[in-house]
């Protein structure tokens, strides 16, 4: 599963215990006939950034016969501390050199919602713009979440709606009986993880040239897509790693703490096993007496997992790779 990142990016020296090669490309290149060329907007805060470039990267490494070249870069209208302003500059494209590249696709990462409307966001002006260059220049883009969101308002003026309770957890999705080949080698049910508080009418999607591919009742749509796969829409997280909802969970204790909540969060549905119950009931009794969040049991509760989301996602993104490596086709 080789990648190369274009500059090199010193969070990947995580991955290279998951079998996921990171190398030059000069040390590679000869040895796969299949290379694609793949931007990534990431748009995340400065906490979750190189996260998120592990969790895409990790992805694009789902077929282990197609070498991944990945190009990061971000917009300069993001608020960012100074380290994260030297980290970038040294480790990341100018939007201006990935206007210039050819790129096969991109994908664009999910972002930290600070407004109910979209386009008043510090990123809007600038991630429209990218959007409409990688229309133009690339054969395919891969929305997360809020550009998801974003890609949708701004193409099919279509609204996201504020839910009446958070989508958390993992859900199993009814896969559409479509010939996209996105969702091909999927079982008719898969497990899916969703993380958002908005939500997109499925009614209005239905309504346009996109093909909702996977959905639940309760979650939302986790997926859908034109027919041309030209724009790959996702609204669940198959990217996630297996501990992002536990940190969320810890954080959401955080804020119920401080008061920025005004109860104690719910688990994140179907995501622990049924051996981290009494574990996580007997800390809420700990912080609902105390009134402190100290000693959380992360390491305990990471073990206690059900990581069930991971191999349908590969699967997702092994046939996105595909389906470029076959545009590429003359």
């Amino acid at each position: 599963m080789p990648i190369v990142a274009h500059p090199k990016l010193p969070s990947l020296s995580k991955l290279k215990t998951e079998d996921l090669i990171i190398a030059d490309a000069s040390s590679l290149a000869k040895e796969f006939h299949q290379e694609l060329r793949i931007g990534l907007l990431n748009l995340m805060p400065d906490a979750a950034l190189q996260a998120t470039e592990r969790q895409f990267i990790r992805m694009l490494g789902s077929d282990e016969n197609i070498l991944v070249h990945v190009y990061p870069t971000t917009v300069g209208s993001l608020k960012r501390g100074e380290e994260f302003q030297d980290y970038i500059a040294k480790n990341y494209n100018d939007i201006s050199t990935i206007y210039a590249s050819k790129l096969d696709g991109l994908i664009i990462s999910g972002a930290n919602p600070s407004k109910p409307d979209m386009t008043e966001e510090p990123f809007w002006a600038p991630l429209v713009e990218v959007m409409d260059w990688a229309m133009e220049n690339t054969n395919s883009i891969l929305c997360s979440c809020l550009a998801t969101h974003a890609l949708l308002k701004y193409y099919f003026n279509i609204d996201r709606e504020l839910r009446g309770q958070k989508s958390w957890g993992v859900f199993p999705h009814t896969v559409a009986n479509s010939p996209n080949p996105l969702i091909a080698g999927l079982d008719d049910s898969f497990m899916g993880l969703h993380s958002h508080f908005y939500d997109l009418p499925l009614k209005k999607i239905q309504d346009t040239d996109l093909e909702v591919l996977a959905y639940h009742s309760q979650a939302g749509f986790f997926l859908a897509s034109t027919t041309d796969t030209k724009l790959v829409l996702y609204q669940g997280h198959p990217e996630y790693d297996a501990i992002s909802l536990l940190k969320e969970y810890q954080r959401e204790i955080t804020n119920f703490l401080s008061g920025l909540r005004p109860d104690y969060p719910p688990l994140p549905e179907n995501y622990f096993s049924k051996a981290a119950i009494p574990v996580l009931e007997n800390f809420q009794k700990k912080v609902l007496l105390t009134k402190e969040q100290s000693n959380f049991p992360e390491v305990r509760l990471s073990e206690l997992v059900k990581v069930e989301w991971r191999h349908p996602g590969k699967i997702l993104y092994k046939n996105w790779l595909n389906i470029l490596v076959i545009a590429k086709e003359p």
